[in-house]
């Protein structure tokens, strides 16, 4: 039984302030913040008015932004694939290295003139697949860490791509191929585009009903169209909505109504979460996971083609820090490296955030060097603010 002296100890520990501390609201609150839409669009907005400022305007101009545009679109259309990666909890270091590889075999061909311009892009999305495959195959059936498999396949394909390529630049590229990288959306499909994201923006307005939903709809729903707005305001002043933005846009848009209203984007939730209870829930651990890396497989084929066409050509150094870059995306756009989390919308946010920082540096003429060191820090503060959220707001791990 308890004794009178143990309760009246139990209740002193209760009542006093000291015995109980106050959870860290505030810095949660920073912290959900930081990892929000809201806050990684309060960033970009500090980082454009900071680089117009220094640039006197020349950063924000309708080139530029045609120029940002394109060089994010890369980096998104494969941190899309990351994200689905990461999801479930493993990762993909491997992805530069075969974009390199790709890039250089669709050039070869392209010079070749054997296959016409269907044939080079069946050939870049088969590698996507073979090498999704074979990653797959190394993690999901040989259970080999896929920071160690992919950390292989990064040396495999680096050097094979050197191999093939003499570690030379190869040119030759056709119109055709050029299309993906060069090509414009202009006139009446620019306008059905638009209304489409707009619609698509608009979208989580259906939750109004939800009370418990209300805020969430309203804010996804502003900050969806203010976006959408945005972009309408820089393709019509220039030339058009560049092919490379259009088409990460549309794969943005289907792999998030995947992840978000199929049993499939349930699943890969669900193996990320807690892959024992998913494993005893009869989810196949070992499919989604193979289909996963031959989602990256493929969608960094597909940024191949729109590398090679808008290069026009393929340079040995292809892909150098891609991975990288598209890890950084994920991260920055929310998604947890521990698994379970992460969002579409969020990537392309991340992505547009790094690419703004270089674009920003180029134009200062920052040198490489410390656009890296930049890039670098910006991926650890990233990391260590969702570790942050998984230990409630504490700075500092005890030993």
């Amino acid at each position: 039984m308890t004794t009178i002296a143990e309760s009246k100890s139990n209740a002193i520990a209760v009542a006093s302030p000291e015995a109980r501390p106050a959870p860290p609201i505030r810095a949660n609150s920073i912290i959900s913040l930081l990892r929000s839409a809201a806050g990684l669009l309060l960033a970009i907005a500090i980082v454009w008015i900071a680089f117009s400022i220094l640039t006197d305007g020349v950063f924000v101009s309708d080139r530029n932004l045609t120029n940002l545009m394109r060089q994010t679109a890369m980096t998104a259309m494969v941190a899309i694939g990351m994200l689905v990666v990461v999801v479930q909890g493993e990762i993909d270091l491997s992805v530069g290295s075969f974009l390199s590889l790709c890039v250089t075999v669709v050039a070869m061909i392209e010079v070749s003139g054997v296959v016409g311009v269907w044939g080079t892009i069946a050939a870049a999305l088969g590698m996507g697949i073979l090498v999704g495959l074979w990653n797959g195959t190394w993690v999901a059936r040989f259970g080999l860490p896929s920071f160690v498999a992919t950390l292989g396949g990064l040396m495999l394909f680096r050097g094979l791509a050197l191999a093939l390529s003499g570690g030379r630049t190869i040119t030759g590229v056709s119109d055709d191929i050029r299309f993906f990288g060069e090509a414009f959306v202009t006139g009446p499909a620019l306008w059905a585009f638009i209304v489409a994201a707009a619609i698509i923006s608009l979208w989580p307005l259906r939750s109004l009903g939800d009370d418990s939903q209300r805020r969430r709809a309203l804010v996804r729903a502003g900050l969806g169209f203010a976006s959408v707005v945005l972009l309408g305001w820089a393709t019509l002043s220039y030339r058009g909505l560049p092919m490379p933005v259009a088409i990460t846009l549309a794969t943005a848009a289907l792999v998030s109504w995947m992840l978000t209203n199929t049993v499939w984007g349930r699943h890969v939730y669900a193996v990320g979460g807690n892959r024992d209870a998913a494993r005893s829930a009869g989810i196949p651990i070992t499919m989604h996971l193979m289909i996963s890396f031959v989602l990256i497989g493929v969608l960094t084929s597909i940024a191949t083609l729109m590398l090679v066409g808008r290069l026009g050509s393929a340079p040995p150094e292809s892909g150098l820090f891609l991975e990288l870059n598209a890890i950084a995306a994920v991260v920055i756009g929310g998604a947890s490296l521990y698994g379970g989390t992460g969002t579409v919308s969020g990537v392309l946010l991340g992505a547009l955030l790094m690419q703004s920082l270089a674009n920003g540096l180029s134009l200062l003429n920052v040198p490489t060097a410390y656009q890296n060191i930049t890039s670098g820090i910006v991926l650890m503060l990233a990391v260590y603010i969702d570790v942050l959220s998984k230990r409630g707001g504490k700075l500092f791990s005890r030993p």
